[in-house]
């Protein structure tokens, strides 16, 4: 069964009525704990983007003739700690990324379970069970309709352990070594960076495979790029955007003219492959602490597919369901008022000529 909890008899009675449910702004308090994991995700590609650009610097290094080593260093290292710093303060696709989903995505909870359990008072003490997903995203929208994965403590230890990038210290040791050159530095620093790639690849893809393995069975949003046809013009979308609200940010934050739309394309075209970092990003959205695994959350969100679905003043959206899949509605055993609210809810059932559902 798909649960879903409502707090009080008159938000059960307006579902009832409207056949919707609300989905709150990803971007509030509320919901805000969704994006938690995804700066962590994110540094994954932060880390990517460092060895990439730190690479090329090397080479240019070893093989240039006459080349000013110690002035290419400095001036390598001195971008490379203004692009840390930009990072920090959310200028990268994952700073973008988190705009956007809060902004502009839209999202409520349902529950797994074979009935309802009310393991967690503060979910409400009245519970629709459906017999699967009820929801159809509107037009404009892409609904992720998932089980959470629930992670161990020590994966989010490790994923959220001390990144260890202070370049300046570790770059520092380094060449306190005797006949260490600069290109022996920089050297150093991309084989440390490149083990912590790895590591961290290994945590995330262990995450994702285990949140692809979960939701294979029942009526759940295929977690699989290229399954459904929607889903990449979806995430395109949300990667193009993302792509070029970054470098705009970004450019401005560095005091450099804002890009060209020749420019985004040119971007985009460079790095096809960045797409697939983007999923990886949204996907960190069904990721939650092994501490909440009782509660078998299943997360409805609302992805916009272009910019007309953007309203930044609009808390939340109203979003319909089949009303054939309602099962029955369940009060809590511990509710003050049961016998009142059973008789309200049934009384609403059959005004809204509802079939077959039943009240306990």
């Amino acid at each position: 069964m798909i649960v879903h909890y409502t707090r009080d008899i008159n938000s059960a009675a307006g579902i009832l009525s409207s056949r919707e449910f609300s989905l709150a702004r990803v971007g509030l308090n509320e919901q805000a704990g969704v994006l938690r994991y995804l700066s962590d995700f994110n540094r994954l590609h932060y880390t990517q983007d460092l060895i990439a650009t730190f690479r090329q610097a090397l080479n240019i290094m070893r093989q240039t003739p006459n080349l000013d080593q110690k002035q290419f260093f400095t001036h390598t290292f001195l971008a490379a700690e203004l692009r840390k710093v930009a990072y920090q303060n959310g200028v990268s696709l994952g700073g973008s990324l988190a705009r956007l989903l809060g902004q502009h995505s839209f999202m409520t909870s349902f529950s797994d379970e074979a009935a309802s359990t009310f393991a967690n008072p503060a979910n409400g003490e009245i519970a629709f069970e459906f017999e699967e997903n009820p929801l159809v995203a509107p037009r404009g929208f892409h609904l992720l309709f998932n089980k959470v994965h629930y992670a161990e403590s020590d994966k989010v230890k490790k994923l959220q352990a001390d990144n260890g990038d202070d370049m300046t210290q570790f770059m520092d040791s380094v060449a306190q070594e005797s006949d260490a050159t600069f290109t022996d530095i920089l050297a150093a620093y991309i084989e440390k960076l490149e083990k912590q790639q790895l590591a961290y690849t290994g945590i995330i893809h262990d995450l994702l495979a285990a949140l692809m393995e979960e939701n294979k069975k029942g009526a759940f949003t295929p977690l699989d790029l290229y399954t459904l046809d929607e889903t990449v013009a979806t995430v395109k979308f949300i990667h193009d955007y993302t792509v070029e609200e970054f470098t705009t940010k970004f450019r401005t934050e560095t005091g450099q003219k804002p890009p060209t739309k020749l420019e985004i394309k040119q971007i985009l075209r460079q790095n096809p492959d960045m797409i697939q970092a983007t999923w990886i990003d949204i996907r960190s959205a069904l990721i939650q602490d092994v501490a909440f695994k009782q509660e078998n959350e299943i997360r409805a969100i609302l992805l916009p597919q272009n910019k007309k679905q953007f309203n930044q003043q609009k808390k939340q959206i109203p979003l319909a369901f089949d009303a054939d899949k309602l099962r029955r509605i369940v009060i809590s055993p511990n509710c003050a008022d049961k016998a009142e609210w059973k008789a309200k809810l049934e009384d609403a059932l059959f005004t809204n000529r509802y079939a077959n559902v039943v009240v306990e």
